[in-house]
């Protein structure tokens, strides 16, 4: 069960003002670790079935419930003095009657009800990600990562807890953590087969709701790409060694990802050819069109290449537009009053 302590989002306190908020998290008494019940099985037709979700109408009609790890019978226990749960009978040596073991299915078994969720469209899925550059807030869509996924899926000649697809690539590994984190080889064959990961504190509350649906707590991410203003800055560093045009945009394009200029770069990644775009006739034309300097009056605008500049009487020539590393032409605001 996902009822552990305080809720933790990583090992890492994140720069003041750039953490997520965390998940509004779900009403759960707290306990120890032998107050972790297993709160899944299979009915009689073979289906998952969670013991909060089980009507006590159905039990006989969905009887027998076996393990969804030794397949022996289990007991449902559907009370009001204890959380619903399942239950092995006395005796049973399988693993799952440990509570780390049991713990440890029941948070894989809800990832994969909750990636279900996302891939059918029924509710929308956030993972409070990090960048790995910056440690920002870089929460990512879940049904954006793929389209279906299994437990146990086979990443290389390791398996992950929860393996999401797209189509038959894997694309994304959900880990979840109760005893260790993910050990170097595992982070090794991840990396090797370009396969990101986040992993998951079951022994924390990992699971809450936020404004547009459910947010899953990350207490790590692991092989993502720098986040876009991060990718910004690194691209920045570059240009500026090539001087002229490009050093410009490239000064301007690192105070955007800081977020002078407002809002930081939204798009992840752009096509080389879209970022390098010159400014079209329509964003020239535009440009004109809407421009006028506040000091002089004047309509008059230089461009270059990727670079739109205005010339004030006895100033230097000040930018006035730009083609972002995003590929959108971004304006500044000083002539927009």
């Amino acid at each position: 069960m996902r009822r552990r302590s305080k809720p933790r989002h990583g090992p890492a306190p994140a720069p003041p003002g750039a953490a997520p908020a965390p998940p509004r998290a779900r009403p759960a008494a707290p306990g120890t670790a032998d107050d972790v019940l297993l709160a899944w099985a299979r009915d009689r037709d073979g289906k998952k079935v969670h013991a909060l979700r089980l009507d006590p109408a159905d039990r006989r009609r969905r009887a027998p419930f076996t393990c969804l790890g030794c397949g022996d019978e289990l007991v449902p226990h559907l009370g009001k003095v204890r959380r619903p749960h399942f239950a092995h009978r006395a005796g049973s040596a399988c693993p799952l009657t440990a509570p780390e073991t049991a713990l440890h299915l029941d948070a894989k078994e809800r990832l994969l009800a909750l990636c279900e969720d996302a891939f059918a469209g029924r509710r929308r899925v956030t993972l409070l990600a990090r960048c790995p550059s910056c440690r920002r807030a870089a929460p990512r869509d879940l049904a954006r990562e793929g389209d279906r996924a299994l437990t146990e899926g086979a990443v290389g000649a390791l398996r992950a807890d929860v393996l999401v697809l797209a189509g038959e690539r894997p694309a994304l590994a959900l880990e979840v953590v109760v005893t260790h984190a993910v050990d170097a080889e595992k982070e090794a064959a991840l990396a090797v087969a370009a396969v990101p990961a986040v992993e998951i504190d079951a022994r924390a509350e990992w699971e809450g709701e936020d404004a547009e649906g459910v947010a899953v707590a990350c207490l790590r991410s692991l092989g993502f790409p720098p986040c876009p203003a991060c990718a910004a800055e690194a691209r920045a560093d570059a240009d500026r060694a090539l001087g002229g045009e490009r050093a410009e945009i490239a000064e301007l394009e690192a105070y955007r990802a800081r977020g002078f200029f407002g809002a930081r770069p939204a798009l992840p990644s752009v096509t080389p050819s879209a970022a390098d775009a010159p400014l079209s006739s329509a964003d020239r034309a535009a440009l004109s069109e809407r421009f006028r300097c506040p000091a002089c009056g004047s309509g008059e605008l230089r461009f270059g290449e990727r670079i739109a500049r205005h010339l004030c009487p006895d100033r230097t020539d000040r930018p006035v537009a730009w083609r972002g590393y995003d590929g959108t032409v971004v304006a500044l605001s000083w002539w927009r009053r």
